[in-house]
């Protein structure tokens, strides 16, 4: 009876396991990146990158303002060196889910990113650090919300 006990309960601890290595993040089926790895500018002036998504087939995320599901957004670091950022989303494509109409971005999107330098930053490397929140879903589920990090290195001449 102990033994059989003892067996029962480590296949509920194999098993637990299992599942647990079985289940999936938002951060496993879509990527952000910058489109380049360091961007060049004189204080004063505006620099401009791009951030690319790829969500893997048979997922997709939500445009940025979604009002039913956590849609797309770009999250700054609390010290970016940087001012007057400003961030254009991909607009998805309109899909009745569940019953109402929302945004999906399947496959490819970027997310067009633009900055000031502010006059007084000094010369030098600088690293800007941002998160971009998403939450992945397919037909029958979502998966937890991440914040998956981009970073890029602004050069000050």
């Amino acid at each position: 009876m102990k033994r059989t006990l003892a067996v029962a309960m480590m296949l509920m601890v194999v098993a637990a396991g299992v599942s647990r290595a079985a289940m999936k993040g938002s951060a496993d089926v879509v990527t952000a990146k910058a489109n380049i790895a360091t961007v060049t500018a004189k204080a004063g002036e505006r620099v401009a990158f791009t951030i690319d998504l790829d969500v893997s087939k048979t997922w997709h995320v939500y445009a940025h303002g979604d009002s039913n599901f956590i849609g797309v957004d770009l999250v700054p670091a609390e010290d970016l060196p940087l001012t007057d950022l400003t961030a254009e989303y991909p607009a998805g494509h309109p899909v009745e889910f569940f019953g109402e109409l929302v945004h999906m971005i399947a496959g490819h999107g970027q997310i067009e990113v633009s900055a000031l330098v502010p006059a007084e930053l000094a010369k030098g490397e600088h690293e800007l650090q941002f998160g971009v929140t998403v939450q992945a879903c397919d037909d029958k589920t979502c998966l937890a919300p991440v914040d998956l990090p981009v970073t890029v290195k602004l050069k000050v001449e």
